[in-house]
C-alpha cells in the first residue's frame, strides 16, 4: 500500500511539474511589459487563406502567420536581400534529375516545426495544400503556380487531385516530381504564400476558417484580435521552431486603403511603421518593389501598328522625369525586367537586371538627340511634326502616382512629338475590362513580376499567349520565348530570355517607364525592419533601441 501511494505521488508530483513547465512556456508576459508594434502596410485582410490571397501588399501578413518550406531572405534593409532562398519548415532539399526529363525534389522538414496548436508541421499537410490549390473545384486565383509539377494539367482537367505529382513519404519527407525543370520552382513555387501548408483536419471542420481567430498558423505569430476593416492583431506564437524572445510580442497591422491613410495613422502615433507614403511625406527610406510601370501600345490599333509611331514615342520619353512625377522610390527603368529576378536558381546567383544590363536609355546627356531620332521616326511613319495624327488618349487606373506620371508623359509627348495626347484615369476593373477588349490606344500599367522569374515579364507578350493584351505579333521573340520554356538547359534559358527582352523593347513593342518602390517610415527608438527582394516587409527581428 505504501508502494503504491509513493507511486501516486511521484505521478502527481510529475504532473506538477509538466503542467509548471508548460505554463512557463506559454506564460504571457506582463501587460506593462509587452512590446507592441503597429505596422501599416496593406488594406484590409478578408481571409488568411494563403492559396485565395491576390494582394501583393498582403504578403507581409500572411508571412508572419505561414511559413512555407524555403522562404525568400529577408536579409536586406533597403529591400536588397538577397535572389537565393533560405530554409524555411524544409531544412535542406536534394534534387534528382530522372531519366525521362522529370526532376524530383525531396524535402526534409524540421521535426521541431510546429502549428500553433502544438503539433507537429507534417509532409502531408503540404501535400494537402498543394492539392487543394490544384483543384479546380476549388476555383483558387494562384493554381498556375503549379503548372510545372507533373500531372497538373491532368487535375485541371479530370479534378482528380491525386494526379499531382506530390507525396508525403513519411511526417518529413516532402517529394515533388516536374515535369521538367523549371527555372524558378524552387525561388518562387516553395517561397510562395499560395503554395503554404494547411491542416485538412482544420479545413474540413469549419467551413469559415479563412476568417476566424482560430486559424492554425506554423508562422512566428498566431492570430489574436481581428477587427475586420481596422485591424489584425497577432501573438508570438510560442509553438515556432525560431521563437528565441526577440522581435514584438504583440504585432498589430493597421489595415489603410491608400497612401494618405497610412500617413494618418503614422503622424498620429497609431501606426508605428507606414508603407507607402505619399508624395511629399517625410521618409525613412525606400523599398524596391519587383515591378516595371509601362507604356503599352494597342498594336491593332491604327496609330500604334506602325512601329515608327511606337518608337517616336519611346525615344521622346524622359524616363528621369516621369519617375520623378510618380513619386518617391521610382527610379527610371533600364529594362523591362525589374531587379529582384533571380538569374539561376542558385544560391549567390546574379539578379537578372544586372546581368542584361541597361536596355532603355535613361541618361539626361543624350535625351535631345533621342528627340531628335523621335521626330524622324514620326516622320517616317507618315507624320511630320505631328500634322495628321490624330488624338489618343493614355488609359490608366485613377490614382495618386498614376495620374502623375501619365500626366508628365502626355506632357511630354504634347511637347515633344506636337501629338494631341490626353489622359483618362478609370477604375481598376474598367481598366482591366478596356484592356482585354483592347479598347484603348495607349494605356500606363504596372507590371509585376508574379514570380522571381523573367518569363513571369517576358512571356505575356508571345503572339500564342492568351494574355497578350497588347496584340504584339513577332515569330523571331515567339521561338525565343518557346525555346527558353522548353529549355532544360538553365544558363542557355535565361540566355534567350535577354535576348526575347532585348528584341521586345527594340522593337518599341512597349516602353518601360519606372521601377517601382514604396517609401516608408519607422518610429524613432525602433530598428530591425528587414526586407526581402520582393518588397514584403518582415518585423520579428524589430527591437526597441536602448
Amino acid at each position: 500500500m505504501q508502494q503504491a501511494k509513493r507511486r501516486i505521488c511521484f505521478l502527481l508530483s510529475a504532473l506538477m511539474l509538466m503542467s509548471a513547465l508548460s505554463g512557463c512556456a506559454e506564460r504571457e508576459v506582463p501587460e506593462e511589459e509587452r512590446f507592441v508594434l503597429s505596422a501599416c502596410v496593406c488594406g484590409s485582410v478578408t481571409t488568411l487563406d494563403p492559396a485565395a490571397n491576390t494582394d501583393a501588399r498582403a504578403e507581409s501578413v500572411f508571412r508572419a502567420v505561414y511559413e512555407n518550406l524555403l522562404r525568400p531572405d529577408e536579409s536586406g534593409e533597403g529591400g536588397e536581400g538577397g535572389v537565393a532562398p533560405v530554409p524555411g519548415i524544409a531544412k535542406e532539399y536534394r534534387e534528382v534529375v530522372n531519366f525521362d526529363g522529370t526532376v524530383d525534389y525531396v524535402f526534409t522538414l524540421r521535426s521541431s516545426a510546429r502549428w500553433s496548436d502544438g503539433a507537429r508541421v507534417k509532409a502531408k499537410d503540404f501535400a494537402y495544400a498543394w492539392r487543394r490549390l490544384a483543384d479546380p473545384a476549388n476555383e483558387l486565383p494562384n493554381h498556375a503556380l503549379l503548372s510545372m509539377v507533373k500531372g497538373y494539367d491532368e487535375v485541371r482537367a479530370t479534378g482528380d487531385t491525386s494526379l499531382l505529382a506530390v507525396k508525403a513519404d513519411g511526417d518529413t519527407t516532402f517529394r515533388v516530381t516536374l515535369a521538367a525543370p523549371c527555372a524558378y520552382f524552387l525561388a518562387e513555387v516553395c517561397t510562395a504564400v499560395a503554395t503554404m501548408p494547411l491542416r485538412s483536419d482544420a479545413v474540413t471542420k469549419d467551413p469559415q476558417w479563412t476568417s476566424t481567430i482560430s486559424v492554425l498558423c506554423n508562422g512566428p505569430y498566431r492570430v489574436g484580435v481581428w477587427a475586420r476593416e481596422s485591424y489584425l492583431q497577432l501573438r508570438r506564437n510560442a509553438s515556432y521552431y525560431e521563437n528565441r524572445g526577440t522581435g514584438p510580442d504583440v504585432l498589430r497591422f493597421l489595415f489603410a486603403e491608400n497612401r494618405e491613410e497610412a500617413l494618418r495613422l503614422y503622424e498620429n502615433g497609431e501606426a508605428d511603421y507606414a508603407l507607402s507614403l505619399p508624395d511629399g511625406a517625410e521618409s525613412g527610406g525606400v523599398v524596391p518593389l519587383r515591378a516595371t510601370a509601362c507604356v503599352l501600345y494597342n498594336h491593332m490599333s491604327e496609330a500604334f501598328s506602325n512601329d515608327h509611331v511606337r518608337r517616336a514615342f519611346d525615344l521622346s520619353l524622359d524616363r528621369a522625369a516621369v519617375a520623378a512625377a510618380a513619386g518617391a522610390g521610382m527610379t527610371p527603368a533600364t529594362g523591362l525586367v525589374p531587379p529582384g529576378v533571380v538569374e539561376l536558381p542558385t544560391a549567390g546567383a546574379d539578379d537578372f537586371r544586372t546581368v542584361g544590363g541597361a536596355l532603355c536609355a535613361v541618361d539626361a546627356e543624350g535625351y535631345s538627340m533621342r528627340c531628335l531620332e523621335a521626330e524622324h521616326e514620326l516622320r517616317d511613319g507618315g507624320f511630320w511634326g505631328g500634322v495628321g495624327f490624330s488624338g489618343v488618349a493614355l488609359l490608366y487606373v485613377a490614382g495618386s502616382e498614376t495620374r502623375a506620371a501619365a500626366a508628365a508623359a502626355s506632357a511630354i509627348w504634347n511637347e515633344r512629338l506636337k501629338v494631341p495626347v490626353t489622359t483618362e484615369g478609370v477604375s481598376r476593373e474598367e481598366f482591366d475590362r478596356r484592356i482585354a477588349a483592347g479598347e484603348y490606344d495607349l494605356a500606363l500599367d504596372t507590371l509585376a513580376a508574379r514570380g522571381g522569374d523573367a518569363m513571369d515579364c517576358l512571356g505575356d507578350f508571345a503572339g500564342t499567349d492568351g494574355n497578350n493584351a497588347i496584340h504584339y505579333v513577332n515569330k523571331p521573340y515567339d521561338l525565343l520565348i518557346g525555346v527558353a520554356a522548353s529549355s532544360r538547359d538553365l544558363a542557355a534559358r535565361a540566355a534567350f530570355l535577354h535576348d526575347a527582352e532585348a528584341l521586345l523593347l527594340d522593337d518599341a513593342a512597349l516602353t518601360p517607364l519606372y521601377f517601382a518602390g514604396a517609401s516608408c517610415a519607422l518610429r524613432e527608438g525602433l530598428s530591425g525592419v528587414r526586407y526581402d527582394c520582393r518588397g514584403n516587409v518582415y518585423f520579428t527581428a524589430v527591437s526597441q533601441d536602448a
